[in-house]
């Protein structure tokens, strides 16, 4: 079972966007470890920093303050892909989503043109 979680995660290598879920409302304990576990998952499976958004869930639990506070802690600050959010009362949900379509749009290559223009139809090479 270890195992086929295991080779699950390893997919993530291969995504155009991870959303890191945090529980923010989380104490301080639990959310330094269970972010740590995180992030030292994904660093062991060599998941690019420039491809995860935090979405900071239950913001609506908390003050901005607090908030402000576990942000530091878990040393988000300086981090532009982080968004704080709550699930529940739809706070910052659709900025959320327009983040991760530009996260994508960004990471995408131009698209190859399938369509063979007509002056070419009749040639092989040159």
């Amino acid at each position: 079972m270890i195992d086929a979680f295991k080779s699950t995660l390893e997919e993530l290598i291969h995504t155009d966007v991870i959303i890191v879920v945090v529980d923010i409302s989380d104490s301080l304990f639990d959310l330094r470890k269970k972010f740590a576990s995180c992030m030292r998952t994904l660093s062991e499976l060599g998941v690019e920093m420039d491809r995860i958004i935090f979405a900071l869930n239950k913001s609506d639990l908390l003050t901005a303050d607090e908030i402000e506070e576990k942000i530091e802690i878990l040393n988000l600050k300086d981090h532009k892909k982080r968004m704080v959010v709550s699930s529940k009362t739809g706070y910052n949900v659709n900025e959320l989503k327009n983040l991760i379509k530009d996260v994508i749009q960004s990471q995408k290559s131009p698209e190859f043109r399938k369509d063979t223009p007509k002056e070419f139809d009749n040639t092989y090479g040159n």
